[in-house]
């Protein structure tokens, strides 16, 4: 996966048509000088022939022929290398934006748990950084072709001026290439090890801004976390990136004069040990003062391309970490059921510093019933609760909705029939489901009672701000679970940081309300006040299920089985 397969898979033939124009204006601009050396030939003490003279304008033009045949390649030129450049760059920013989209595909289509492994910073750091940094190598690479083609054009000429000459900067540009590579693979290095050590950056900027409250309570932490984390990852990035620039621009200097010595070297030590003719030496300095351009253009345009091939790496190791769910997408509804089953469900978590395992676990949950799944901290309710919600793939065990067992083919089809609002949930700007199902007057029915009508307006689909305090836009949240009307509803701690009354609100009209509507509702909770509420209690501990307990008809009954029960 290079920069230059970006752009012929996404469209062959207009590269091919592209690479083609860019040699022809290339070739072309070789000509400009035997044509100017041609014409210069025809003149006499400083004076074209009479016969060679033509008005055009009120101005007289020697050696006119020659003259139209010159403007004629300059036109030639102008279209061809434009033309080139144009389709090339075209073709460039639609691979890129190719690219993007492959990358938003494939983090949509990833399995929830690959993404928290990958971690946020790492992503972010591929879509805003890795991305835009291919785009800006891959924009550079139509100017690099065509001089490419330019100096090939060039060095023809040379060869049919002097083969002696073109022999000799041949050697030249081998020796130059040799040397030239030794400090751009140094610099190579060192640009990768910025581009590694930027993803550390990204987190410790993510633990900036997400920890900024922690950070503002309390001086030592926060110096620390600047001079250890911040700083430390800031300074190393700004080293790598430094010596790395250091390098390639020296680089790319001594390359870019590399030329004009060949051309002293010719001038003044060529002519001395090979006879060649005053008119061929001009032609031949002409060259490589043409030359020269475009070779600067194409050391200058390396850094680019270097970063952008650390960045295609990057992006490409990326995605052999972040496999692709290969589920089905249809949400064609299940056959008609009344129960979700877990059967002998196990999962199993490990990463660098930790290891977690879930099980095995057997349950029910019901259509018309309220399931508090309950427990201390790292118990598994988490963890378990993405396994009802289709979210992680058990590691071993079936879960089944009535009747039909879900698997690779009917997941989509499940997780249709579910709403959840997770610890770590996102609220969008925005209802994206259908709104042609959406009653206005459900809506403004929600926002009263959930204390927001005078914060939020609902304006064809859109929200009016989302600019709200935490417990507003978990509130809004749940209005927007509640307008989609799924089977299942899944809440984690989501009661967690409301006022008493919209906790009350929650446990003592919004779960009844859906219970009445035949709904599953699992909730995960700590408000052993509102246990009562709940028609069946999981309790879980080191991640099994340790005890199910099911609703008493006395309340009173309830909270006295309550001892024991881990919250």
């Amino acid at each position: 996966m290079d920069l230059l397969k970006l752009f012929t898979d996404r469209s062959p033939n207009k590269v091919f048509l592209s690479l083609f124009l860019g040699a022809l204006a290339g070739f072309s601009y070789a000509l400009l000088i035997p044509v100017v050396l041609a014409s210069l030939a025809d003149v006499s003490g400083g004076e074209a022939p009479a016969g060679l003279k033509a008005h055009f304008l009120s101005l007289e033009i020697s050696n006119y022929r020659f003259g139209v045949l010159f403007c004629a390649i300059c036109l030639l030129i102008l279209f061809c290398r434009a033309t080139s450049q144009i389709l090339l760059t075209r073709v460039a920013l639609d691979a890129t934006t190719d690219l993007r989209v492959k990358t938003y595909r494939q983090i949509a289509a990833a399995p929830i748990a690959e993404l928290e492994k990958v971690g946020s910073s790492k992503l972010l750091v591929a879509i805003t950084t890795d991305v835009a940094r291919i785009i800006s190598g891959a924009i550079s690479i139509p100017n690099v072709l065509v001089s490419i083609v330019t100096v090939t054009g060039m060095l023809s000429y040379l060869y049919l001026l002097s083969s002696d000459v073109f022999a000799f900067v041949i050697k030249a540009i081998l020796f130059g290439v040799v040397t030239y590579q030794v400090p751009m693979l140094i610099g190579n290095k060192y640009f990768a090890r910025g581009r590694a050590e930027f993803d550390m950056l990204q987190e410790s900027i993510r633990g900036l801004i997400y920890g900024a409250k922690e950070l503002k309570l309390n001086k030592i932490k926060r110096d620390r976390y600047f001079d250890e984390f911040l700083a430390t990852h800031e300074q190393s990035v700004l080293r790598n990136t430094k010596r790395a620039n250091t390098i390639v621009v020296s680089a790319a200097n001594y390359g870019d004069l590399l030329s004009f010595y060949v051309i002293g070297v010719i001038a003044y030590i060529f002519v001395s040990y090979h006879s060649i003719e005053n008119v061929k030496l001009v032609g031949a300095m002409m060259a490589l003062i043409y030359i020269a351009s475009p070779v600067a253009l194409i050391l200058n345009s390396l850094p680019q391309i270097i970063n952008a091939r650390v960045s295609l790496r990057s992006v490409k190791k990326l995605f052999d970490q972040i496999p692709v769910e290969n589920v089905s997408e249809s949400t064609e509804p299940l056959p008609p059921w009344e129960t979700v089953r877990l059967a002998g469900i196990t999962f199993h978590y490990r990463n660098e510093d930790s290891e977690f395992a879930l099980g095995p676990v057997d349950l029910e949950i019901s259509k018309g019933d309220v399931t508090f799944i309950v427990g201390g901290n790292g118990s598994g309710k988490s963890t378990l609760s993405k396994i009802i919600s289709l979210h992680y793939h058990p590691s071993s065990g079936d879960v089944f909705f009535g009747d039909t067992k879900i698997d690779a083919s009917s997941m989509g089809r499940g997780r249709a029939c579910i709403a959840a609002i997770f610890t770590d949930y996102y609220l969008f700007d925005r209802l994206l489901g259908s709104l042609d199902t959406v009653d206005q007057r459900i809506v403004e029915s929600y926002l009263s009672k959930l204390g927001i009508a005078n914060k939020v307006r609902i304006t064809d689909g859109r929200f009016s701000t989302t600019s709200l305090s935490d417990g507003q836009r978990k509130r809004l949240a749940l209005l927007v679970a509640l307008i989609e009307d799924r089977d299942i509803y899944l809440f984690d701690e989501w009661a967690a940081d409301q006022d008493p009354s919209f906790k009350e609100v929650f446990y003592h009209e919004v779960l009844p309300e859906l219970k009445a509507k035949n709904k599953a509702v699992v909730v995960i909770s700590h408000d052993d006040r509102y246990f009562h509420v709940a028609d069946k209690l999981l309790v879980m501990e080191d991640g099994k299920l340790i005890r199910t307990e099911l609703r008493q008809p006395d309340p009173l009954q309830w909270r006295a089985n309550e001892p024991g029960v881990a919250v």
